[in-house]
């Protein structure tokens, strides 16, 4: 079976307003928190797309990834702070692969195996979406990957003034996988939301 080819999605669009700054651009363990994520994704992945609020924002972020800049596909979103559907969308408007992994710029202890995992899983093509899920339900729709078709369907779902992530999911075809099957230790899932979790 041809091996799927890895697209990475990282969402940084978002205006933290929990924590009050730009997540991405702060730094933990002496570099910025998207380095943390870029680091561990760039030598495994095929395709990058880093996905911006608006040109500000790209500004602010270009002397933090002057080192990996030519290799990340930098983009802004479709429609500006309306949540992570949109910026979902306009990453998946942006890959030249079949399906890609969404990862958030505020978890910074993903794993490689846990990346690889997932798209090991996704090779099977089967359903639009691949959800990490716990034990008790709850589900993570970030950290999953989508079928770039699922493009069409969030446009409908914006259309119809739906706007969260979980519409989506319920609009899918999807294959839950337990987040203990992909990362035992389950920091890959681990968000940094506030000042104090830094």
């Amino acid at each position: 079976m041809r091996s799927l080819m890895k697209s990475i999605i990282i969402l940084c669009g978002g205006r933290s307003r929990r924590m009050g700054k730009d997540k991405g651009s702060l730094i933990l363990n002496g570099k910025p928190m998207i380095l943390h994520v870029l680091d561990t994704v760039k030598d495994i992945v095929d395709e990058i797309v880093l996905v911006l609020r608006d040109q500000e924002q790209i500004d602010k972020y270009k002397p933090i990834l002057k080192d990996i800049y030519p290799s990340v596909k930098v983009v802004t979103d479709e429609k500006k702070d309306q949540g992570p559907l949109i910026g979902i969308l306009t990453g998946l408007l942006h890959i030249n692969s079949e399906f890609a992994q969404i990862l958030p710029c505020d978890s910074p202890f993903i794993s490689k195996s846990f990346v690889l995992k997932m798209f090991e899983i996704a090779g099977a093509k089967k359903f639009d979406a691949f959800v990490p899920i716990w034990d008790d339900g709850h589900i993570e729709p970030l950290h999953s990957i989508y079928k770039k078709d699922t493009a069409i369907v969030i446009m409908d779902l914006i259309e119809n003034k739906k706007r969260t992530v979980k519409s989506l999911i319920e609009s899918l075809k999807v294959k839950y996988v337990d987040v203990d099957e992909l990362d035992e230790s389950t920091m890959s899932f681990r968000n940094l939301n506030r000042v104090e979790d830094l």
